[in-house]
C-alpha cells in the first residue's frame, strides 16, 4: 500500500499536465477562477462565522436591504475559504478550488474506465468535458457539488452492476452536501430516475433505494436552518426574476468555444442516450438522467457542467461498444489491432493515483509565483479604482453593480457596505428592479439614488448611467481609468460634496 502511494504514475503526471495547462500556460493563468465577484463574499461570510461561533441569520452586506432574513446556505464552504484565504490569500484558494476541479475530471475518467471504456475513448471525452464545463471553473462553493456527483453517480452506476450496502454512503454526503453548496437536490433527481428505472422494470430493489430516499431526504435536515432552507431553496429555484435577471440561469449562447464544446457533447449525448436506452433497466435509467439534464441544461447554463458529468460516460461506453465490435477481430499487424492492444496496455495505468497527484500539481503552483493572482482580475474588476478611492468608501453610500459590489466587500468590509451584490436570491425582484433601473440609467434613477442616500458611484466607462452623471451638475468625477469612472455627489450650489444625513464628511480625493 504505501508503495503504491508513494510511486508515481501515468494519472499523476495527467493530473499535473492538466493543472499546467489551464492555470498556468493559460493566458488568465489561475485569474480564471476569480471572474466571478462572489467569491470575495464568501470569503468575508466564513471569516465572520469563525469570528462569531454562529451562522448568520440577518444581512451583513448590504445598506438596501439592513437587517433583513438571509440564509448563509453555503456556510460550511464558506468556512473553508476563509480558512485558506486566511493560510495563504486568494493564490491558496485558487489553488483549491482549481486542485478539486481537476480532480473532479480525473475521476470522471477513472470512472468511465472502469466502466469499461476504452481510454482512447474515455481521454478525449474528459478533456470535451473539461472544456465545456470551464465556463464554471471559479473559485465558488459549486466546485463541491461537481466533485460529489461524480462520487454519487459513480456510487448509483456501481449500484446498478453490483447491489451493495456501499450505496449508503451517499446518506453522510448528503449530510455534508447540504452545508456546502446548494446543488444537493441535484442527488434526488438521478437517485429519484434510478428508483423509477427500476420499478418499471419490477426490480425489487427499488424499495431499498427508496428507502435510502427517504434517508437522504431526512439528511438535508441537519443543517443550521432546518426545514426553512428547503423552502428557501424551492422559492429561488421557482422565481421569475431569477430566471429573467442571472445570467447563469439563461439559455446558452453557442458562441464561445468552451460551449461549442458543450454542444458537441450536447448532440452526442443526446445520440448516445438512444442507445443506452435499449440496454436494460441500467441502459434506461442512464437514458434518461442524460435526457433530463439536456433539457435543463438548455433552459439555464448553469446545469450544463452537471449534464456533462452525467452524459459523458454513456457516451463513451457507447463509442467503446462501437470501436469494440470493428477491432474484435482485426489482425494484430492492422492499424485497428495496434489501436486494440494500446489500449489494453494503457487500461491498467488509469488504474491507480498516488500522493504525486498531489505533489506534482503543488510543486508546478509553487514555482511559478508570477501566475498567482494576489488581487482579482484587473481586466474585469476596479482594481485601480480601489487603489485611488478605496480610503475614502467607508464615508460614502457606493452604488455599483452586483459584481463590483462583491469586490468592495472582499476589499473594504467591515467598513464599507454595498447597495447590491451577487446574493441574487437574497435581493429579491423589488430590489433588483430599482437597481437595474438605476444601473440602466432610467428616468428612476434620481428618486432611487435619493431614497437610499447614494452619493458615490463606481461604474464601468460608457456605461448608461453615467452617461446620466456626465450631464448632472451634482455629480463630479473623482477618478478615472481604462476600466471604470467614479463619480461623487456634491452641492451643485457650493461645489462642495454632498453628504446625507448620518454620513461623515469625506476627506477630499487625492489627485
Amino acid at each position: 500500500m504505501a508503495k503504491r502511494l508513494l510511486a508515481p504514475g501515468f494519472v499523476d503526471v495527467l493530473f499535473a499536465a492538466l493543472i499546467a495547462w489551464l492555470f498556468i500556460l493559460s493566458p488568465k493563468g489561475w485569474g480564471l477562477l476569480l471572474s466571478d465577484g462572489d467569491t470575495g463574499w464568501h470569503i468575508r461570510t466564513g471569516e465572520w462565522i469563525l469570528a462569531h461561533g454562529q451562522v448568520p441569520v440577518t444581512d451583513l452586506f448590504s445598506y438596501s436591504r439592513p437587517d433583513a432574513s438571509w440564509y448563509a446556505w453555503e456556510w460550511a464552504a464558506d468556512i473553508v475559504f476563509a480558512l485558506l484565504h486566511s493560510a495563504g490569500g486568494l493564490p491558496l484558494l485558487v489553488f483549491f478550488c482549481g486542485f478539486l476541479l481537476v480532480g473532479t475530471s480525473i475521476l470522471l475518467l477513472r470512472w468511465m474506465i472502469w466502466r469499461g471504456s476504452s481510454v482512447l475513448v474515455a481521454f478525449p471525452l474528459m478533456m470535451l468535458a473539461v472544456g465545456g464545463s470551464t465556463m464554471h471553473y471559479l473559485a465558488r462553493p459549486h466546485v463541491f457539488t461537481l466533485l460529489f456527483l461524480v462520487v454519487e453517480l459513480w456510487l448509483l452506476d456501481a449500484q446498478r452492476r453490483a447491489p451493495s450496502d456501499r450505496i449508503w454512503l451517499l446518506v453522510p454526503l448528503t449530510v455534508i452536501w447540504t452545508n456546502l453548496h446548494g446543488g444537493w437536490p441535484a442527488i434526488f433527481v438521478f437517485l429519484g430516475i434510478q428508483i423509477a428505472a427500476r420499478f418499471v422494470y419490477r426490480d425489487p430493489l427499488w424499495r431499498k433505494e427508496l428507502a435510502l430516499a427517504i434517508a437522504c431526504a431526512a439528511a438535508t435536515l441537519c443543517n443550521p436552518y432546518g426545514w426553512h432552507l428547503h423552502q428557501h431553496i424551492l422559492g429561488y429555484l421557482q422565481s421569475g426574476w431569477i430566471r429573467d435577471a442571472v445570467d447563469e440561469f439563461q439559455s446558452p449562447k453557442f458562441r464561445s468555444e468552451n460551449l461549442l464544446q458543450f454542444e458537441a457533447l450536447l448532440i452526442a449525448g443526446i445520440a448516445a442516450a438512444w442507445g443506452r436506452a435499449f440496454r436494460g433497466m441500467a441502459g434506461l435509467t442512464e437514458a434518461v438522467m442524460v435526457w433530463g439534464w439536456a433539457h435543463l441544461s438548455l433552459g439555464a447554463v448553469r446545469h450544463a457542467p452537471i449534464f456533462i458529468l452525467a452524459a459523458t460516460p454513456a457516451i463513451a461506453t457507447e463509442l467503446t461498444l462501437l470501436l469494440e465490435s470493428n477491432w474484435a477481430k482485426a489482425r494484430k499487424s492492422s492499424i485497428l489491432g495496434i489501436f486494440r492492444d494500446l489500449d489494453f496496455d494503457l487500461r491498467p495505468k488509469f488504474a491507480a493515483t498516488s500522493i504525486w497527484a498531489f505533489l506534482l500539481p503543488f510543486g508546478l503552483f509553487w514555482m511559478n509565483p508570477e501566475r498567482r493572482p494576489t488581487d482579482f482580475p484587473e481586466k474585469l474588476f476596479p482594481v485601480a479604482a480601489y487603489q485611488a478611492i478605496g480610503a475614502q468608501l467607508p464615508t460614502h453610500r457606493v452604488f455599483t453593480s452586483d459584481q463590483w459590489g462583491d469586490y468592495l466587500l472582499y476589499r473594504s468590509w467591515p467598513a464599507t457596505k454595498v447597495f447590491i451584490d451577487g446574493r441574487s436570491d437574497f435581493f429579491g425582484p423589488e430590489l433588483g428592479k430599482q437597481y437595474l433601473e438605476m444601473v440602466n440609467g432610467s428616468p428612476a434613477w434620481r428618486r432611487h439614488f435619493d431614497q437610499y442616500q447614494i452619493n458615490l458611484v463606481l461604474l464601468p466607462r460608457n456605461s448608461d448611467l453615467g452617461g446620466q452623471l456626465e450631464l448632472d451638475s451634482a455629480w463630479q468625477v473623482i477618478h478615472s481609468d481604462a476600466l471604470s469612472i467614479v463619480y461623487r455627489r456634491v452641492d451643485p450650489r457650493l461645489g462642495q460634496a454632498f453628504f446625507p444625513a448620518g454620513l461623515m464628511k469625506a476627506s477630499p480625493p487625492s489627485e
